[in-house]
């Protein structure tokens, strides 16, 4: 059954790529459109799971127990696994959410939360694909995870900047924000929840922690329902270098900015 599943997902991920290459690879990438972030978005869910399921990834988290009944006695994973999920509630309903600029992006939570749990469901599988394979290495288990914390930690980054922030994501940074993510939400997230898989092997409350980290980020940012109308506010901006990186959107004042109340003495009006 699993292999059934997987092959359907592998064959969506090509036809919707498919689609996307015919249809819409020169579109201008400083206009959002929903419906095709949407299809980027799935291209990369189909990818993430493929890669799950070959990497075994997958299975593991379908054959293996959520937890054991000697975890469950060990007052040192409980607190570590209730410390590790509170800290990605609070850094990502928290702190990501509030310092994300909505623009007059309209609330639907349902529609937000799926691609939140589309996305971080898919991406906490790359995540542990990324570890299994770090595990294969002829190294000690502390060795291939640090291996593992540095290769996602090197394209986390770089795959936001250069490609999700600019066709899949709707513009939800400013500079200052981009920094106050990585360094209080998403390098932290990988650390503590790395050391975890290392430490107890909990592989579904491993990629759990990512789906409510995406979902508390889908919904924070208001992410649009696919049918929604192509935004008229195109903040958008990026880097002129060879390879472009999405710079934020960048506020004339930051502290009268409508959409940047987030701002240290911030008087604008909303």
């Amino acid at each position: 059954m699993l292999d059934v599943f997987a092959a359907l997902v592998a064959l969506t991920g090509i036809a919707l790529a498919v689609l996307y290459l015919l249809r819409y690879r020169n579109h201008p990438w400083d206009i959002y459109y929903p419906a095709i972030a949407w299809l980027r978005g799935g291209i990369y869910f189909c990818a993430c799971y493929t890669l799950s399921y070959l990497t075994g990834a997958m299975e593991l988290l379908l054959t293996s127990p959520v937890y054991t009944a000697e975890q469950l006695a060990d007052s040192g994973w409980v607190i570590y696994t209730v410390a590790a999920l509170g800290f990605i509630v609070f850094a990502y309903a928290g702190v990501w959410s509030y310092f994300t600029p909505v623009f007059e992006r309209r609330k639907n939570i349902l529609i937000s939360g799926l691609f939140g749990f589309l996305w971080g469901s898919s991406s906490g599988q790359l995540f542990l694909s990324v570890w299994l394979l770090c595990g294969e290495l002829p190294l000690p288990a502390w060795g291939s995870s640090l291996v593992a914390f540095l290769i996602l930690g090197a394209y986390q980054p770089n795959w936001h900047n250069i490609y999700w922030d600019h066709y899949i994501a709707p513009e939800h940074d400013t500079p200052m924000t981009q920094v106050i993510k990585a360094t209080c939400c998403h390098i932290p997230n990988l650390a503590i929840m790395l050391t975890y898989l290392t430490l107890y092997e909990n592989y579904f409350i491993f990629v759990f922690a990512q789906v409510i980290a995406c979902m508390s980020a889908g919904i924070g940012m208001r992410y649009p329902a696919p049918w929604a109308e192509p935004s008229k506010l195109n903040y958008a901006v990026r880097t002129d270098a060879r390879v472009p990186r999405c710079t934020g959107y960048i506020p004339e004042d930051p502290k009268t900015d409508p959409y940047t109340p987030f701002y240290p003495g911030w008087k604008g009006q909303r």
